[in-house]
């Protein structure tokens, strides 16, 4: 009988194992095509997360840090992400604690989990950290010296080879020299370019920002 249960035992961790193997298996890495038309998805989605965070502190242009289209690696190199930056440096000093809030307001209402830092000290940085809804992890920050604002986000992990996206967003396996810049400032309310192959606009720029 004893020995019976030891194979019955082992007989179970078997099959447990498998299962794990087969799930992780199953689950097909998109190329191609489908790859960008999926990561196009995932870039809208969080991209208009973003533009409504931006437009309720500040409706003009913010400064391009990461424009946000351009995939970066992770999983190894078995998945991409997205990662995006913007600044307001020259925000007025006197509407730094209404726009905070807003940001504030705006991410809890993208259904972002945050955590927000106390605002009641002028001379400290105001920190927003946030993730959910495809985000991995969102920063709102503000500094008391000219009360500017600076916003970064980072995606979920999606699968896919980050540069077979990019050869399927230039249509070119090596891109480097082609690569278009992106514009130095943009307003929140603008149409975001994931790069379309035929007809992307191209906004060269002598000194762009990397």
């Amino acid at each position: 009988m004893r020995g019976r249960m030891r194979h019955g035992r082992w007989f179970g961790v078997v099959v447990l194992v498998v299962a794990v193997v087969t799930g992780c298996a199953a689950q097909p890495v998109p190329t191609g095509a489908e790859l960008y038309a999926q990561a196009k998805s995932h870039y809208l989605a969080y991209r208009a997360i973003a533009a409504d965070i931006l437009r309720a502190v500040y409706d003009g242009e913010w400064e391009v840090g990461d424009y946000g289209a351009l995939a970066g690696s992770c999983n190894g190199t078995r998945g991409y992400d997205f990662y995006f930056t913007r600044y307001l440096r020259s925000a007025d000093p006197a509407l730094r604690l209404e726009r905070y809030e807003a940001a504030a307001a705006a991410i809890t209402a993208a259904g972002l989990d945050a955590s927000v830092s106390p605002s009641d000290d002028p001379d400290a940085i105001w920190v927003i950290i946030a993730r959910g809804n495809g985000i991995s992890r969102l920063v709102f920050d503000s500094t008391p010296r000219g009360g500017g604002f600076h916003l970064s986000i980072t995606t979920d992990c999606h699968p896919g080879n980050n540069r077979a996206l990019k050869a399927e967003m230039f249509e070119e396996t090596g891109i480097g020299d082609r690569t278009p810049y992106f514009p130095k400032t943009e307003r929140p309310d603008a149409d975001p370019l994931f790069l379309f192959p035929l007809d992307a606009p191209r906004y060269p720029d002598p000194t762009p920002t990397p």
